[in-house]
């Protein structure tokens, strides 16, 4: 935790030498920065504090100059969409519902606020680690409308912001008037350094929907879809496809390779359910695949999604943040890795069993090129020999 009230944790060297002497707390958004001087040149410079990406790599802006002071990797999705807001501020109001559950003098804030999705849903899923070890500060997430019914029990305050994932990049001072408005009732404040992959004990604490029961007979395998991330091995024509709008011939592709997927675990696993679900509707399956896919969501919808993966023996589906709330639930799951996606390995994958012999069993990432065959075996193999697997790593 960073303390931000009654006073400000922040020392870090000036991008033009010296220190940066903070002034105060700015609530860009997505970011929270420190507003703050040169103590050489008496430059403004706007800075991360250590939290979410920001842990590992923090950006600074200088607006006179307009410069970015970050790692070349997080440049062109984090840096310079920091400068470019603080540039031009958005005028729009925002709405800020406050939520008071319990009483708190004390807090720690944790600022969910994201662009993408998984990138938010991950923030928030810190609530756990401080809600365990609070001490008595209040825990107080900030979260957009669409995560508020993922907040657990036991929380202080949740801060409800209407604002869609596609203009979270962007510097809201309405916003940052609220939430400096908002901590001034309390006596101490902390920001949660917002880990960007934090473990997560019981997955049930957020979502209400226990984890699959592994000696459940009627179980389903479930194929997780997307209609922009197909099953697909070459990047380039999934990009050229969207450029020239074919993407309905390649979901046409995905398609009959997860009922060719299906039919080859039918004859290993007579008793299966064979499910689709997720995002999307283009395409269509035959009637013996239930498929659960939706084209809008919604607190009820998602709810129901998850229910559907604790009844999945095993989820399959292509590396990205759809693969979160599925393997968090599930028995098993496969991750269908794209080529270029190998460095962010095991990022969408909310791992619920922490016996690394086990789990090394349950989440298995191949290639996205394995032929349909191949991964129908393992599949049927890792159904079929789990319970003598876990039988023989028991002692």
């Amino acid at each position: 935790m960073i303390q931000i009230k009654p006073t400000l944790q922040f020392s870090e060297p000036s991008p033009f030498g010296g220190v940066l002497q903070p002034k105060n707390i700015l609530w860009q958004g997505l970011h929270v920065c420190v507003d703050a001087l040169c103590s050489t040149t008496g430059r403004r410079v706007v800075a991360d504090l250590p939290v979410g990406h920001a842990v590992t790599h923090p950006c600074a802006v200088a607006l006179e100059s307009k410069e970015v002071f970050c790692s070349d990797e997080v440049r062109q999705w984090l840096g310079e969409p920091m400068l470019a807001s603080l540039l031009a501020p958005a005028p729009d109001e925002v709405s800020l519902k406050i939520e008071r559950c319990r009483s708190a003098e004390n807090v720690v804030i944790i600022n969910c606020i994201d662009h993408l999705y998984g990138h938010a849903l991950l923030k928030l899923f810190n609530a756990e680690r401080h809600l365990k070890g609070s001490d008595g500060i209040g825990v107080v997430v900030i979260v957009q409308d669409f995560l508020r019914w993922l907040v657990p029990e036991g929380v202080a305050e949740i801060w409800s912001v209407h604002l869609p994932l596609g203009q979270a990049t962007r510097y809201y001072p309405s916003l940052d008037r609220q939430i400096q408005r908002e901590c001034e009732r309390f006596a101490s404040v902390f920001v949660s350094k917002a880990f960007s992959h934090p473990t997560v004990k019981d997955i049930a604490r957020f979502t209400g929907v226990r984890r699959h029961d592994d000696h459940r007979t009627d179980y389903r395998v479930t194929f997780i879809w997307r209609d922009d991330r197909p099953w697909i091995t070459n990047p380039y024509i999934i990009h050229a496809a969207k450029r020239f709008g074919l993407m309905r011939v390649l979901l046409n592709i995905q398609n009959k390779r997860i009922v060719k997927l299906f039919k080859e675990l039918q004859k290993q696993l007579p008793r299966v359910r064979c499910t689709v679900a997720g995002i999307g509707k283009e395409t269509e399956f035959p009637a013996w695949i239930d498929d659960q896919r939706v084209t809008k969501v919604d607190d009820r919808v998602e709810r129901h999604l998850c229910s559907v993966y604790a009844e999945s023996r095993v989820v399959i589906g292509v590396h990205g943040s759809n693969m979160l709330l599925p393997s968090a639930h599930a028995g098993m799951t496969i991750d269908l890795m794209p080529h270029e996606r190998w460095g962010n390995f095991a990022q969408d994958i909310v791992f619920q069993e922490h016996d690394p012999r086990i789990g090394s069993f349950r989440y298995r990432f191949f290639p996205i090129s394995t032929g349909v065959s191949i991964l129908a075996h393992l599949i049927g193999t890792q159904v079929r020999e789990f319970d003598y697997f876990k039988q023989q790593m028991s002692h």
